[in-house]
């Protein structure tokens, strides 16, 4: 399943990596007993082993690059096919595309607001995008959970297998 660690989870990470970095320094200086240190150093264990969980099926999950997402609209749906996408990204889950083409597969009068799925290598759903011009050249696509939270695909269709460009 191919998703990215919600901005909540991320910010819970590292609230806690500063956290645990302020306690241990100030342990440090005041020369707490071993044992303080040890209870402190076991529930920085414990709590990263709950993010971990909490990040369940976000886990694991290699960020994708503009190139990723550019190369897999084609192979996902039928209307970016021969199209010749480029993606830009600055956080690895929103990208900004842009169509050496316009679309062929599919003529509406207007392509603003028009979602489809894309798919990462194993051709697993990984994310979707939203047409952003009337002709189909532009396009935001949202990696893992971003494209639920923007409406583009439910949370059980996110990870599931597609054998082929989806058309419609």
């Amino acid at each position: 399943m191919t998703s990215q660690l919600s901005p909540d989870l991320v910010q819970l990470g590292d609230d806690l990596e500063h956290a645990i970095a302020a306690e241990i320094q100030i342990s440090t200086i005041t020369r707490l007993p071993v044992w303080r240190r040890s209870r402190l150093a076991a529930a920085a264990t414990i709590a990263g082993g709950v993010l971990l969980a909490a990040a369940g099926s976000a886990a694991a999950v290699a960020l994708l690059s503009g190139n990723d997402v550019a190369s897999a609209m084609p192979g996902s749906a039928a209307v970016f096919v021969g199209t010749n996408p480029t993606c830009t990204t600055s956080d690895h889950v929103t990208f900004q595309c842009t169509l050496q083409s316009a679309p062929s597969a599919e003529i509406l009068s207007t392509y603003v607001g028009s979602k489809e799925t894309f798919q990462d290598a194993n051709g697993n759903i990984a994310g979707g995008c939203i047409g952003q011009d009337v002709a189909g050249l532009v396009w935001t696509c949202y990696a893992g959970q971003a494209a639920v939270q923007h409406g583009i695909i439910s949370p059980a269709l996110l990870g599931q297998h597609e054998s082929g460009p989806a058309s419609g």
